[in-house]
């Protein structure tokens, strides 16, 4: 048990966040596995469950008991010859011991624990992935909410840029009130954007804090020329396959199954004889005494016994029966929620596998845009110069540029959460791809804190 606590927990947990250091995605894991409440709740559950096997190994194993006492009394007898007083002091202990012998509900309800264990085991790796894709999602919210903010800020100043060129446009006769009109009209948008943005950047600031209990001022970025990595092997069925066999969910709901099994086989336990052992050794000293005034003397009495007790039931008010048929109907539930879990995982595994195929293209696709968009703000711009294209042209260019910017960041942030969220469908998801991706991640530069 000490080394499964080690390897969830035991990894370095002196990160310290502030905001003259960057915080990068193993950092952030790491904080969460300190004080994330779900994954802390997670991992006493498991504590907790996985004392099941033990305790249904003892019903089976020898029960010894040792009881002493000590009695100190007086007994008063009247009668027509007089009133009669002695003490009735005795000491004595007694030790007992009973074992199983046969006991089908017992026996049975061996594997129930072992399969309520192996679930535990399955439910807190299922916790283990899920608090990396919530630190992961949370941290790539952040990022681009930052690179939104700053888009919609650079827009601002931009749009802001051509206002103040408007009017000194109209100012000097070289252009008509409705330009002005429409540059303040987005400009006055952008402010609000820009609110809108620096909000919501405020609101994935906090989501990230709540897992990692540590406010991220500033956190590292992607790099640009972060590799796409392509899914191996490049088979959806063969994904689909991994995740079929090593996905936890799946596994969690298969030991569900075995452990309603178990305890419906040992429902049926009602209906079979019992056979116990019970081996027993008694002492016990009695002072010295009268009765009626006659003396009796001090004596020691032992008692040893062996018992072997058979129990066969016969009629119980139809209680076995019914606990039977209720424990048949657990065991079909289990059953069917093992199906939904397959079904779902079949799905998700799916659409893991397209959405990261998709992503790949997508990302590769918005880095383009961003180039064509530049070069066309780039033309138009000079086109107003030159008086051929009017204001209208170059705040619809500038908005594309933005938009495309905004996109591409989401894409990449995108990508990187689906490539860990396929790996956790296939059940393969570990510490290790984050620190794969943690590889990429940079300080941001001065000019963008």
């Amino acid at each position: 048990m000490k080394s499964l606590s080690q390897g969830i927990i035991g990894l370095s947990l002196c990160v310290v966040a502030t905001t003259s250091s960057a915080l990068d995605l193993k950092e952030a894991m790491e904080l969460a596995q300190q004080y994330d409440t779900t994954f802390q709740a997670a991992y006493a559950n498991y504590l907790a469950v996985s004392e099941a096997s033990s305790q249904t190994t003892a019903a089976v194993l020898p029960q010894i008991g040792l009881n002493a006492h000590a009695i100190r009394g007086t007994r008063k007898t009247e009668r027509s010859t007089g009133t009669f007083d002695a003490d009735t002091n005795s000491d004595g202990y007694s030790l007992n011991l009973n074992q199983v012998i046969y006991d089908k509900t017992a026996f049975d309800n061996l594997s129930q624990g072992d399969a309520i264990v192996a679930k535990a085991v399955a439910d807190l790796e299922v916790a283990k992935q899920d608090t990396i894709i919530r630190v992961s999602s949370a941290y790539f919210d952040v990022l681009t909410a930052i690179d939104t903010l700053e888009t919609a800020n650079a827009e601002k100043k931009a749009i802001g840029k051509q206002l103040e060129q408007s009017k000194e446009r109209f100012n000097v006769g070289l252009s008509a009130i409705t330009d002005v009109k429409e540059q303040q009209a987005s400009y006055d948008i952008s402010v609000a954007d820009e609110i809108i943005a620096a909000n919501d950047l405020s609101n994935k600031r906090e989501a990230l804090r709540f897992i990692i209990n540590v406010y991220p001022e500033t956190l590292k970025v992607a790099r640009e020329d972060m590799p796409l990595v392509i899914p191996e092997p490049m088979d959806i069925n063969a994904w689909q396959e991994k995740a079929l066999q090593n996905n936890f969910s799946m596994l969690s709901a298969k030991s569900s199954v075995d452990a309603a099994q178990s305890s419906y086989d040992a429902s049926k336990g009602g209906h079979y004889p019992t056979l116990n052992l019970n081996a027993s050794y008694g002492f016990e000293s009695n002072e010295a005494t009268s009765f009626l005034g006659n003396p009796i003397d001090p004596r020691d009495d032992t008692d040893a016994r062996v018992i072997l007790n058979l129990d066969i039931p016969i009629y119980s008010g139809g209680f076995t029966s019914s606990t039977v048929r209720q424990k048949l109907s657990e065991l079909d539930a289990a059953k069917a929620l093992q199906e939904q879990e397959k079904r779902r995982t079949v799905g998700l595994s799916r659409s893991a596998y397209l959405s990261l195929e998709a992503d790949i293209s997508n990302v590769k696709a918005r880095n383009q845009a961003v180039i064509s968009t530049q070069t066309s703000l780039d033309a138009t711009l000079a086109g107003y110069d030159a008086g051929t294209r009017t204001s209208v042209d170059v705040l619809l260019s500038q908005r594309q540029l933005y938009s495309s910017q905004r996109d591409y960041s989401v894409a990449r942030y995108t990508y990187l959460t689906n490539s860990l969220v396929l790996k956790q469908v296939a059940g393969i998801l570990t510490p290790a791809d984050v620190e794969e991706i943690n590889k990429w991640l940079v300080s941001r530069p001065e000019t963008k804190q």
